[in-house]
Protein backbone atom coordinates (compact mmCIF):
# COMPACT_ATOMS: atom_id res chain seq x y z
CA UNK A 1 0.00 0.00 0.00
CA UNK A 2 1.64 3.27 -1.02
CA UNK A 3 -0.43 5.88 -0.18
CA UNK A 4 -3.75 6.20 2.45
CA UNK A 5 -5.90 9.46 2.11
CA UNK A 6 -8.35 10.35 4.98
CA UNK A 7 -11.33 11.02 4.72
CA UNK A 8 -11.19 14.70 4.97
CA UNK A 9 -9.49 14.24 1.51
CA UNK A 10 -12.05 12.16 0.26
CA UNK A 11 -14.32 13.95 1.02
CA UNK A 12 -13.26 16.87 -1.26
CA UNK A 13 -12.76 14.46 -4.58
CA UNK A 14 -17.23 13.73 -4.01
CA UNK A 15 -18.34 17.48 -3.19
CA UNK A 16 -17.36 20.87 -3.74
CA UNK A 17 -14.86 22.21 -1.55
CA UNK A 18 -11.72 24.76 -1.63
CA UNK A 19 -9.55 21.63 -1.51
CA UNK A 20 -11.67 19.89 -4.33
CA UNK A 21 -8.79 21.12 -7.59
CA UNK A 22 -6.25 20.45 -5.36
CA UNK A 23 -7.72 16.63 -4.51
CA UNK A 24 -8.15 16.13 -8.21
CA UNK A 25 -4.91 16.75 -9.12
CA UNK A 26 -2.95 14.58 -6.25
CA UNK A 27 -5.55 11.50 -6.90
CA UNK A 28 -4.84 12.25 -10.95
CA UNK A 29 -0.91 12.24 -9.84
CA UNK A 30 -1.26 9.29 -7.36
CA UNK A 31 -2.81 7.28 -10.25
CA UNK A 32 -0.14 7.86 -12.94
CA UNK A 33 2.90 7.03 -10.33
CA UNK A 34 1.31 3.84 -9.25
CA UNK A 35 -1.09 0.99 -10.35
CA UNK A 36 -3.42 0.59 -7.01
CA UNK A 37 -6.31 1.83 -5.68
CA UNK A 38 -6.10 4.05 -2.25
CA UNK A 39 -7.65 2.13 0.41
CA UNK A 40 -11.00 2.70 1.80
CA UNK A 41 -11.70 0.96 5.43
CA UNK A 42 -14.71 0.40 8.07
CA UNK A 43 -13.25 3.56 9.36
CA UNK A 44 -13.68 5.70 6.10
CA UNK A 45 -16.91 3.95 5.69
CA UNK A 46 -18.52 5.39 8.45
CA UNK A 47 -16.86 9.14 8.60
CA UNK A 48 -17.57 9.61 4.92
CA UNK A 49 -21.02 8.52 4.89
CA UNK A 50 -22.15 10.67 7.87
CA UNK A 51 -20.14 13.24 7.02
CA UNK A 52 -22.33 13.25 3.27
CA UNK A 53 -25.66 12.88 5.77
CA UNK A 54 -24.86 15.46 7.94
CA UNK A 55 -24.41 17.67 4.90
CA UNK A 56 -27.92 17.62 5.15
CA UNK A 57 -28.82 18.06 8.19
CA UNK A 58 -26.85 21.35 8.22
CA UNK A 59 -28.70 22.89 5.53
CA UNK A 60 -30.82 24.70 7.62
CA UNK A 61 -27.70 26.55 8.93
CA UNK A 62 -26.87 30.06 7.48
CA UNK A 63 -23.00 29.52 6.02
CA UNK A 64 -22.66 26.13 5.47
CA UNK A 65 -22.99 24.23 2.65
CA UNK A 66 -25.34 21.67 2.62
CA UNK A 67 -26.77 19.30 0.33
CA UNK A 68 -30.36 18.53 -0.48
CA UNK A 69 -31.17 14.16 0.28
CA UNK A 70 -31.51 13.99 -3.65
CA UNK A 71 -28.00 15.16 -3.98
CA UNK A 72 -26.81 13.33 -0.64
CA UNK A 73 -28.31 10.08 -2.40
CA UNK A 74 -26.39 10.57 -5.83
CA UNK A 75 -23.25 11.28 -4.09
CA UNK A 76 -23.30 7.85 -1.85
CA UNK A 77 -24.40 6.17 -4.88
CA UNK A 78 -21.55 7.51 -7.23
CA UNK A 79 -19.30 6.55 -4.55
CA UNK A 80 -20.64 3.00 -3.96
CA UNK A 81 -20.34 2.54 -7.85
CA UNK A 82 -16.47 3.80 -7.28
CA UNK A 83 -15.69 1.32 -4.40
CA UNK A 84 -17.60 -1.35 -6.56
CA UNK A 85 -15.37 -0.60 -9.67
CA UNK A 86 -12.49 -0.25 -7.93
CA UNK A 87 -11.98 3.16 -9.71
CA UNK A 88 -9.40 4.79 -7.45
CA UNK A 89 -10.34 3.33 -3.84
CA UNK A 90 -11.02 0.02 -2.92
CA UNK A 91 -12.33 -2.04 0.67
CA UNK A 92 -9.70 -2.37 2.88
CA UNK A 93 -10.11 -4.66 5.53
CA UNK A 94 -7.58 -3.39 8.62
CA UNK A 95 -6.42 -5.06 11.85
CA UNK A 96 -8.08 -3.09 14.40
CA UNK A 97 -5.41 -3.89 16.94
CA UNK A 98 -2.71 -3.24 14.98
CA UNK A 99 -4.11 0.21 13.68
CA UNK A 100 -5.12 1.24 17.84
CA UNK A 101 -1.66 0.28 18.46
CA UNK A 102 0.22 2.82 16.39
CA UNK A 103 -2.35 5.75 17.69
CA UNK A 104 -2.05 4.85 20.91
CA UNK A 105 2.06 5.27 20.37
CA UNK A 106 1.53 8.13 18.13
CA UNK A 107 -0.68 9.60 21.09
CA UNK A 108 1.85 8.80 24.42
CA UNK A 109 4.62 10.43 21.99
CA UNK A 110 2.78 13.77 20.89
CA UNK A 111 -0.78 14.40 21.86
CA UNK A 112 0.40 16.27 24.91
CA UNK A 113 2.86 18.48 23.27
CA UNK A 114 0.61 18.96 20.14
CA UNK A 115 -3.00 18.10 21.23
CA UNK A 116 -3.71 15.65 18.12
CA UNK A 117 -7.63 14.36 18.01
CA UNK A 118 -8.42 11.09 18.17
CA UNK A 119 -9.43 10.57 14.31
CA UNK A 120 -6.39 12.23 13.10
CA UNK A 121 -4.84 9.49 15.19
CA UNK A 122 -7.06 6.48 14.18
CA UNK A 123 -6.09 7.70 10.42
CA UNK A 124 -2.55 7.84 10.54
CA UNK A 125 -2.12 4.43 12.87
CA UNK A 126 -4.62 2.94 10.15
CA UNK A 127 -1.86 4.57 7.27
CA UNK A 128 0.90 2.85 9.06
CA UNK A 129 -0.70 -0.28 10.06
CA UNK A 130 -1.26 -0.91 6.26
CA UNK A 131 2.14 0.09 5.51
CA UNK A 132 1.28 3.41 3.73
CA UNK A 133 4.52 5.62 2.91
CA UNK A 134 2.20 9.12 1.97
CA UNK A 135 -0.65 10.55 3.34
CA UNK A 136 -3.09 11.98 1.78
CA UNK A 137 -5.00 15.43 3.51
CA UNK A 138 -6.18 18.49 4.07
CA UNK A 139 -6.20 18.61 7.43
CA UNK A 140 -3.34 20.54 9.17
CA UNK A 141 -3.76 18.27 12.58
CA UNK A 142 -3.61 15.14 10.58
CA UNK A 143 -1.02 16.24 8.37
CA UNK A 144 1.32 17.19 10.65
CA UNK A 145 0.47 13.69 12.51
CA UNK A 146 1.35 12.04 9.41
CA UNK A 147 4.91 14.12 8.94
CA UNK A 148 6.11 13.45 12.62
CA UNK A 149 5.02 9.50 12.25
CA UNK A 150 7.61 9.83 9.07
CA UNK A 151 4.67 9.28 6.29
CA UNK A 152 5.10 11.81 3.42
CA UNK A 153 2.03 14.75 3.18
CA UNK A 154 0.45 14.99 0.45
CA UNK A 155 -0.22 17.81 -0.28
CA UNK A 156 2.53 19.29 1.49
CA UNK A 157 1.41 20.84 4.16
CA UNK A 158 1.82 25.33 4.32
Amino acid sequence: MSAYADTNFLINLYLTRPHSMEAQRVLGDFLRRHDEALPFTPLHRLEFRNAIRLAVFRQADPGERSLDRGAARRILAEHEADLNERVFIEHTPIDWTEALRQAEVLSKASTEEKGFRSLDLLHVGTALSLGAKEFFTFDRGAGQLAKLAGLTVNPALR
